[in-house]
């Protein structure tokens, strides 16, 4: 997986930093952000998660941009249906030709239709295991905690545990 640059939705960018792979995505990748997303992933403030995207974002390790306009960010959102944050996300990912993260379903659906490469959480996780960044062992931790945390349907989970016990 080679990304130079990969604009998040909330959804992604909180899942990375609950499984504490925000801090290397960021060493691997430049992570950019929309306003709209901040807004989400600040929502609540105490959690762990909030928290380390502020520190990230405070340390420009995540980068905002408020390159979208009001008027893109609303046709997307109700030609595909999507959240706000997502349609966001993608009119920025478009845009720039980057790569897209993102785990909502309907954002995927409209990422493919409009030829936006994009990403999920699983494919972080799968692939810094593949490179060596982290071990089997923590990878399938991860993996665990993803299970619980997203809303993945069961054969994309065992797809992903079957290519982390299959090894690098």
């Amino acid at each position: 997986m080679k990304l130079h640059t990969v604009v998040f939705d909330a959804s992604t960018l909180i899942l990375l930093a609950k499984l504490d792979l925000l801090q290397i995505a960021a060493e691997k990748m430049k992570l950019i952000i929309p306003w709209e997303v901040r807004e989400e992933a600040l929502a609540k403030p105490r959690s762990y998660d909030a928290q380390l995207i502020d520190r990230m974002l405070k340390d420009e390790r995540i980068n905002i941009s408020q390159d979208v306009s009001a008027s893109s960010i609303k046709m997307i959102k109700e030609q595909f249906r999507i959240d706000v944050g997502e349609a966001a996300a993608l009119f920025l990912a478009k845009e720039g030709g980057w790569v897209l993260g993102i785990d909502d379903g309907p954002g995927i659906r409209a990422s493919k239709i409009l030829g936006v490469h994009f990403i999920t959480a699983i494919h972080v996780l799968t692939e810094f295991y593949h490179q060596g960044t982290i071990n089997r062992q923590s990878a399938l931790a991860k993996l665990e905690s993803l299970e619980k945390l997203g809303r993945y349907h069961a054969q994309i989970m065992e797809d992903a545990r079957s290519r982390i016990l299959k090894g690098r």
